[in-house]
């Protein structure tokens, strides 16, 4: 199954295997329509994987009209391609869409964006399920962490801080190493809609806090706050989400628990084990 990924960060690090390939944005913006046809039309995938966004919440809302560019209209022109050529489309969306941890949240649940990032992956969201091209993927992971160090895996953040004010509110989790174990089970079954993809549990920002101290960085003070403190000295609101995994579940796929996978992650933490097995 040869499969091509647009975007190079921290997820397309850890999917990938030695049936795809990686095209960075430096080779190809997403934003151009006609470079992406060319990409597709030079190495004939049979999946396309749309991992490129602008995630960091700040940019986005400093830089609409960018954000709005590559997170939206990227995932357009990609989706068109793909309708046209009849390749699998699959585009990593947020479990960030969801702002509230007092109930699960579904892929039916209705999104409740809070700033212009999450706006930007609900209107991708919406047009690729009302696009009228059925042989797509939206997969929904939640609060990525990884044993493969990148600036913005959570694990790689905590531990290069000295001190982290951090919540006790419970999260949904996402190992990308699972992840990728999920991606291609949905592939291998040919699984097509919504799909929320995380670990079984939840963990808060002080669990993570706490294991990458007591792993990493011995030196980190971790204090525990409040939510309504958080918020009131970071710049862009950050959401507390519960995401429900049992439909990917009921395709047969069993996901490890988040406690096992966080401790997995800060054991192995830039021992590239995962990346030894391709």
């Amino acid at each position: 199954m040869k499969k091509l990924i647009f975007g190079n960060g921290k997820v397309p690090s850890v999917i990938k295997d030695s049936d795809t390939i990686v095209v960075p944005r430096t080779s190809c913006d997403v934003r151009n329509y006609n470079d992406i046809k060319s990409v597709v039309e030079k190495h004939g995938p049979s999946v396309v994987i749309n991992c490129a966004a602008k995630t960091n919440l700040e940019f986005c809302e400093d830089n609409k009209t960018e954000s709005y560019e590559v997170n939206t209209l990227g995932a357009i022109n990609i989706l068109r391609i793909c309708s046209e050529k009849n390749i699998k489309f699959v585009h990593i969306s947020s479990g960030c869409l969801f702002d509230g941890n007092h109930f699960v949240s579904t892929e039916e649940t209705i999104p409740s964006p809070s700033v212009w990032y999450t706006y930007t992956k609900v209107w991708a969201d919406e047009y690729i399920k009302n696009y009228g091209y059925e042989n797509y993927l939206i997969l929904r992971p939640r609060q990525l962490i990884s044993a493969l160090p990148h600036p913005t895996n959570m694990i790689t953040k905590f531990s290069k801080f000295d001190k982290i004010q951090a919540i006790k509110e419970p999260n949904s989790i996402t190992c990308i190493e699972d992840f990728s174990e999920m991606l291609s089970h949905l592939l291998n079954i040919n699984a097509r809609g919504v799909y929320n993809c995380c670990n079984d549990g939840v963990l808060s920002p002080h669990d993570i806090a706490i294991s990458v101290r007591d792993n990493l960085n011995s030196g980190l003070e971790v204090v525990e706050t409040t939510y309504e403190n958080l918020l009131k000295f970071m710049p862009n609101r950050r959401v507390n989400t519960i995401l429900s995994n049992e439909k990917l579940k009921s395709t047969g796929y069993t996901p490890r628990s988040a406690t096992d996978a966080l401790e997995w992650c800060v054991k192995n933490y830039n021992h590239e084990i995962f990346l030894q097995k391709k």
